[in-house]
């Protein structure tokens, strides 16, 4: 029922994700994002929100990312419910489908970067985010744009096949500020989406968000 990109930049050793859905609140369940930690999006017919904590806990402690999916799918009996993507601090990534989740699903699992959907219009719709995502990058746009531009990709493809009423970018860099914008229950979220994104780049946002405190400037102002 959800599309999803998960990606890292090796430059700055930023980590992102977008995801939409056609259900309520896609930001408060997917998107699990730790600076030099990792990502965890949890998502399927049967979310499993736990997959999350529990996942980015082991992450922290240094397993890799297929060992965090083995271990999180193995011992949960609604496996074959769930959606589950995990990518670690080294940029490795997993893919988890059981195979009760709605038709269609569709997976791409590479270093850096990973794109899974379930309840998809089209098979093709991470095939879609992933050249959007790629084109943006080839661009040398920003990293979060290029997440974000790899999410509308995957709506103009189709995307969720009951339609896309909620939508969320969350980006975290060590000594950085999190980027973490979502909309709920709207009936053009990835515009409005879009639209937030547009705000923050406004030179006097720009100028309150470059003064507040970061780990490395704890004290600028």
């Amino acid at each position: 029922m959800t599309y999803t990109i998960v990606a890292r930049d090796p430059k700055t050793n930023a980590i992102g994700i977008a995801s939409a859905t056609g259900n309520l609140a896609v930001g408060g369940f997917v998107p699990h994002v730790k600076p030099g930690v990792g990502a965890i999006a949890t998502q399927g017919f049967s979310t499993n929100f736990w997959y999350g904590v529990n996942g980015l806990a082991m992450l922290e402690q240094g397993e890799a990312a297929e060992s965090v999916s083995e271990k999180l799918t193995g011992e949960d009996n609604g496996r074959d419910w769930r959606q589950l993507i995990v990518l670690d601090q080294n940029g490795e990534t997993a893919v988890w489908t059981g195979e009760k989740n709605r038709s269609e699903t569709a997976r791409i699992s590479a270093r850096n970067l990973a794109i899974a959907g379930n309840m998809l219009a089209h098979r093709n719709v991470p095939d879609a985010m992933r050249e959007g995502f790629e084109m943006m990058r080839d661009g040398n746009e920003p990293f979060e744009k290029c997440i974000l531009e790899a999410l509308v990709a995957g709506f103009d493809a189709g995307g969720d096949v009951r339609g896309t009423t909620s939508a969320v970018i969350k980006v975290i860099t060590p000594d950085r500020l999190p980027l973490d914008l979502r909309v709920d229950d709207h009936t053009d979220p990835l515009h409005e989406l879009m639209r937030l994104y547009a705000k923050t780049q406004d030179p006097e946002y720009r100028r309150f968000f470059d003064r507040l405190p970061t780990p490395d400037k704890p004290h600028q102002y």
